[in-house]
């Protein structure tokens, strides 16, 4: 007898897969942003990079792209000016990039003192760390409800500052902490923009607007228990559909 596969379910290879997804991103011509970018194409993901103009490491990253036979689009955009990142992101729906995973990596820190942080310091970190998230969010958020509810991702890039108070990073870990509650609250709204009033006490507790079925643990088993996860310890991973992230 051949094995049994419910009518609808991926394969754990599917399930991983990101074959010929185009992910849009900030902040990944240098440092983690780059090795993120490398990791997503070389799992199969188109690269959309959006830079600042002067960047000379965009070229580097375009031929590494590319050498992973991906493909990739590069958009000049300082992304602390939300007036340019809306345009910039016009400017992608205009060129024919469809939007499927969002990557929200740009970030920016300035360490010194509480009491020697100045206004300019204060007004960059906030702007690219949370602001400019905020709205690259937005922006791909209404293009994915234009194109009636195409699914998407948005992935938010945080940090131990998020969580724990630190030394000399102050307005950065504000803007992280920020960038944690944004994402809770982007979850919450955009898990329900499609769905109906709640019917009963479960759903009007979930904002993913369903009750959970075995299927969805699968994700998160396979990723604890691979290498993927080696880095990941003491933590915990919800798997509510946002019930907790209210």
């Amino acid at each position: 007898m051949g094995e049994f596969q419910p009518c609808g379910r991926p394969t754990n290879v599917e399930l991983f897969s990101i074959q010929d997804k185009t992910v849009i991103a900030t902040g990944i011509t240098g440092g983690i942003g780059f090795e993120m970018a490398q990791t997503l194409a070389e799992a199969g993901a188109h690269i959309v990079a959006i830079h600042l103009p002067d960047d000379s490491n965009t070229e580097l990253l375009g031929q590494t792209i590319r050498s992973l036979n991906r493909q990739f689009h590069a958009f000049g955009c300082d992304v602390s000016d939300s007036a340019g990142l809306r345009s910039t992101f016009d400017n992608i729906w205009k060129s024919g990039i469809q939007p499927d995973i969002l990557l929200n990596c740009a970030g920016f820190n300035k360490r010194a003192p509480i009491e020697d942080i100045e206004d300019e310091w204060i007004d960059k970190i906030f702007a690219i760390n949370l602001k400019a998230s905020y709205v690259a969010s937005q922006e791909f958020a209404k293009q994915l409800r234009r194109l009636d509810h195409r699914p998407g991702k948005i992935i938010n890039i945080g940090s131990v500052t998020s969580f724990k108070g630190m030394y000399n990073v102050s307005p950065y870990a504000c803007s992280k902490g920020g960038v944690l509650q944004m994402t809770k609250a982007f979850s919450n709204e955009l898990a329900l923009m499609q769905d109906k009033p709640y019917n009963d006490y479960i759903i009007e507790r979930t904002p993913a607007r369903r009750w959970g079925t075995p299927q969805d643990l699968r994700g998160v088993l396979l990723f604890l228990a691979s290498p993927a996860s080696d880095f990941v310890t003491g933590t915990s991973i919800s798997v509510d559909g946002g019930m907790t992230g209210q």
